[in-house]
């Protein structure tokens, strides 16, 4: 039997290959070739992101320390300091916080994937302005927030672009016309009480009655429901802009835009609706609204509508928010017991205004008191503290005999709360006794407001051709609202909710902190 097999044994190796082969050299060939195009890109594409977003990020932060620009602590390279600034929010407070410190003249820290640097000095600024248009220009994360209502405003576009300059002066020539009539009524929530005031005044100021209309949109819920046209656009507004500020939307900007989330979604959906509802208004203008004379001065120009609609978009969102956070500011300040001294004066200027038989709104101007007051409002807490630019090339930044080289590409910001708080720049540059920054008193601009605002310290509306076009505006409508306050209220008293202590009450654009007053023995008066 054992002979049988005699000289006929095969190799192990020969019975495999006389089996059906499954994957001929072909199509192993075939797999290799695309596990490369797979895998090939995927890991370029992965140390690419590692090269620009990681490496390249510490070259830069490198190429800045060796030029003694200190970086705010535990800044992460991608995460930046947004775990630190966690813990703001819950004080109501947001990065400004952060460039207190001002060791040096810039400030760096991390945001996103790009470096940014800070600055709280008064020549920086300067600097600063002075090379905008040229060297560094306008880059806002708001853009993916409350930006995408209006993409094409000027707030969005380069100072050389989107005939940028003509456009300004036509809108702040039709926002000059502002006027406001008296508003009386019972105050609860102080919040709400300038949710509809704000909605009325800046809306009907832009377009006149035409805001009348409702339009359907989701609500906080994701309930479909008909709202008036203000109310959604307000509503959207802020909501945009909290969904802007969540931990990775901060850190990657991009993000809030994305419709990754129901929310995201959910204000995409209104942000299209709002838009189409403008595109509306816009064909049948009211005669001598602030839209009508937008309009007709852009389309002589020849200036494209969809960029008209976002200027008049921005012009009516502008007050919502940056009013309401100043009138709320200022009011804090006003009925804080210890400024009782403050409030009997400026009672004392109305009821000066009225014993003359004046026009009460007509005679702001008159009120050097209340002017003071809400200025320094305006310098301790300004409603937004940040202005974000980018350098669009490099440059030389040269403060106080020194040069700061600065790449492309870097984010460059100026921080007008660490400005209004940095008493080196007030002491050269003002060079008047005065209480210090951290103290509020109306004081300083009552005796010299003439100096304080050539001095390049003081700009909660920005400077230079970035300057807020809606700035006379926004301080009237903060000054009437005051006024009809007060001359309607004169014995009343704030009371903070439990859970927000003084240290806490900072009503900026990122707070939901809110009060309630309660007036007392209310005196009936008319204006």
């Amino acid at each position: 039997m054992m002979s049988n097999f005699t000289g006929s044994r095969e190799s192990p190796f020969s019975l495999v290959s006389s089996l059906p082969s499954l994957l001929r050299p072909s199509d192993v060939s075939r797999t290799y070739l695309w596990m490369y195009f797979i895998f090939a890109p995927a890991t370029t594409g992965l140390l690419w992101i590692f090269w620009k977003y990681v490496i390249r990020l510490y070259l830069v932060r490198r190429f800045y320390e060796k030029q003694g620009i200190r970086f705010v602590r535990n800044s992460y390279p991608i995460l930046g300091p947004e775990m630190f600034v966690n813990g703001l929010v819950g004080n109501n407070k947001t990065h400004d916080w952060l460039y207190t410190e001002r060791p040096t003249d810039l400030y760096g820290s991390v945001r996103g994937f790009s470096v940014q640097l800070y600055t709280t000095d008064a020549e920086s600024c300067e600097e600063l302005i002075s090379k905008t248009g040229h060297y560094v220009d306008r880059d806002t994360p708001a853009k993916y927030s409350f930006g995408r209502m209006s993409p094409h405003a000027l707030s969005f576009y380069y100072l050389n672009e989107g005939r940028f300059k003509e456009r300004k002066v036509t809108l702040t020539q039709a926002l000059e016309r502002f006027s406001v009539k008296s508003e009386s009524g019972t105050t609860i929530n102080i919040r709400d009480i300038l949710d509809s005031w704000t909605r009325e005044s800046s809306g009907e100021q832009v377009w006149g009655s035409n805001i009348k209309r409702e339009i359907k949109v989701y609500d906080i819920n994701r309930q479909l429901r008909s709202m008036p046209f203000m109310e959604a656009l307000n509503e959207t507004f802020t909501d945009l802009r909290f969904n802007a500020f969540r931990f990775w939307h901060r850190v990657c900007f991009p993000l809030a835009a994305m419709p990754l989330t129901k929310e995201s979604r959910r204000l995409g959906y209104n942000v299209k609706t709002i838009r189409k509802a403008v595109e509306d208004m816009m064909t049948t203008p009211e005669p001598r609204s602030v839209a009508a004379a937008v309009q007709k001065a852009n389309e002589n120009l020849g200036i494209p509508k969809f960029q008209t609609r976002d200027d008049l978009m921005t012009a009516t969102i502008a007050a919502l928010d940056t009013i309401k956070s100043a009138v709320m500011e200022a009011l804090f300040h006003l009925l804080n017991p210890d400024n009782a001294t403050w409030k009997q004066r400026i009672l004392d200027e109305i009821k000066d205004v009225k014993g003359r038989n004046g026009d009460l709104f007509a005679e702001l101007a008159q009120m050097p008191v209340l002017s003071a007051f809400l200025l320094e409002t305006l310098r301790y807490k300004p409603p937004g503290s940040l202005f974000n630019n980018r350098a669009v090339k490099d440059f030389d930044l040269s403060v106080h005999g020194k040069r700061y080289k600065i790449k492309a590409g870097t984010r460059i910001v100026t921080s007008i709360h660490g400005l209004h708080q940095n008493e080196e720049n007030w002491r050269k540059r003002v060079g008047m006794e005065m209480a210090p920054l951290t103290v509020f008193d109306p004081n300083r601009f009552l005796k010299n407001a003439d100096a304080i605002n050539a001095s390049g310290c003081y700009m909660p509306f920005g400077k230079g051709p970035r300057r807020c076009p809606g700035q006379g505006a926004g301080l009237m409508m903060t000054k009437v609202f005051l006024v009809a306050f007060l001359n309607h209220n004169p014995n009343c008293r704030l009371v903070l909710p439990e859970d927000l202590g003084k240290d806490a009450a900072w009503f900026k654009l990122y707070s939901r902190a809110g009060y309630e007053i309660v007036c007392d023995d209310k005196t009936e008066t008319k204006s």
